[in-house]
């Protein structure tokens, strides 16, 4: 049974691949990877992210220095138009995604809504 799942999943994952969200967030990724500016910022966003992340996990208080840091990268994040046409199309996949995950889990929400 967990092949027929693991082979449905692929297919969902070639059949996502092929769709204009996708491609579309393709062309906004490598278009943000070309301005070499922005590319910057938005890896310099990821890492703070990251390094928030892993604080918070480990217990860690997130300092009022930590969170002006970030807020500092968003706003320069902000001045990009690479980055903000692709935070447009990561939400468009986000909400496909969201989509499909709602029918995928469909059965669970029935089974304890009985």
């Amino acid at each position: 049974m967990t092949e027929k799942v693991n082979e449905a999943a692929q297919n969902l994952q070639d059949v996502i691949k092929d769709t204009d969200a996708f491609k579309d967030l393709s062309e906004k990724y490598n278009a943000l990877h070309e301005d070499n500016d922005a590319y910057e910022v938005f890896r310099s966003f990821q890492q703070n992210q990251d390094e928030l992340r892993q604080k918070q996990m480990s217990g860690q208080q997130v300092s009022e220095e930590d969170m002006k840091g970030a807020q500092e990268l968003a706003t320069k994040m902000n001045s990009f138009d690479t980055i903000k046409n692709l935070m447009e199309s990561e939400k468009a996949m986000g909400q496909m995604i969201d989509d499909a995950n709602m029918l995928i889990t469909q059965p669970l929400r029935d089974l304890y809504n009985s």
